[in-house]
């Protein structure tokens, strides 16, 4: 079974709260292992794998269910993930969770420094971007992960969805609406994706959202636990556990995750004014391209 509909993104925009709750959902079917998200459509070593690849490798353990889905942040990004689930899933239903740019692009870089794969401020990281895309090889060519602007233009990605999607495939919901209003949201998913509502499910628990005192040292522990096991223990470390040791193969390992740990703080680093002020007129043109196309199909206003 092939998935009838996909959450596409945004990064940094609410997916992982609302998979969460449809999860809950008996008529729906999501894939139990959300991390790494599939992304097959995005990533082109995973694309080549080829569909069927896809259909055994996330939902093999279909039973039934009405709506078969699954999520994939970056779908939304790249104009090559809208072509590629046209060609193979051209009835497919697409849901978009959208946040303030600004804040998604700061929510974005704070990731990616968590991830150990940002060293600079974000003010040099913005002054850098161009530069810095242009010059990516290899997968990270693909990745992007430094394009914090680029994944906020939501004007221009969404004018791309509609020259290959009609506006009744497509549903998009406010990151900010779905924190605030959720029970109304879900209702709209859940008729949108024509199954019946789900009522009384659980709120999902908001791990902290962790700020690194010293980005140079994220990455570099990183690279000296490698990715894999780095990611596991920035999970464990969000979400409270208290043995992580379990992670250490050896003294120099465990040192390494005392230091990793000692480099995160539960307190919210503010974005400066002035760089607030430089992206929401940098975004301002794009919102209005984007809410020229889908004022009269969203039930939220621009954020700017």
């Amino acid at each position: 079974m092939l998935p009838n509909f996909i959450i596409g993104g945004t990064s940094a925009g609410g997916t992982s709260f609302l998979t969460s709750i449809l999860l809950q959902h008996g008529d729906i079917y999501l894939p139990k292992k959300m991390r790494p998200e599939p992304h097959f459509f995005y990533y082109t070593h995973k694309y080549t794998n080829g569909i069927e690849w896809y259909k055994q490798e996330w939902f093999s353990e279909y039973a039934g269910q009405k709506a078969v889905g699954e999520r994939s942040s970056s779908y939304l990004y790249h104009e090559n993930s809208a072509l590629r689930i046209k060609q193979h899933l051209p009835d497919v239903k697409l849901i978009f969770v959208l946040r303030h740019p600004t804040e998604r692009a700061w929510a974005n870089y704070r990731y990616t420094v968590l991830s150990g794969l940002e060293e600079l401020d974000f003010e040099e990281a913005l002054r850098l971007e161009s530069k810095r895309i242009e010059e990516e090889v290899g997968i990270w060519q693909e990745v992007q992960p430094h394009d914090y602007t680029g994944r906020s233009y939501y004007g221009k990605q969404i004018e791309f969805y509609l020259k290959l999607f009609p506006f009744s495939q497509i549903l998009l919901i406010s990151s900010e609406k779905l924190n605030n209003d959720t029970q109304n949201q879900i209702n709209r998913i859940t008729d949108f994706l024509e199954i019946e509502r789900l009522e009384n499910f659980d709120i999902p628990v908001t791990f902290t959202s962790l700020s690194v005192n010293e980005p140079r040292v994220q990455a570099q522990c990183r690279m000296d636990l490698g990715g894999d096991k780095f990611n596991l223990i920035i999970e464990s470390i969000r979400r409270k556990e208290d043995d992580l040791s379990i992670y250490a193969a050896n003294e120099e390992e465990l040192r390494v995750i005392e230091k990793l740990k000692n480099n995160l703080s539960d307190k919210k680093q503010p974005l400066l004014a002035s760089t607030r002020d430089k992206l929401n007129n940098l975004f301002a043109d794009d919102q209005k391209k984007l809410f020229s196309l889908v004022k009269n199909h969203v039930d939220f206003e621009p954020w700017l």
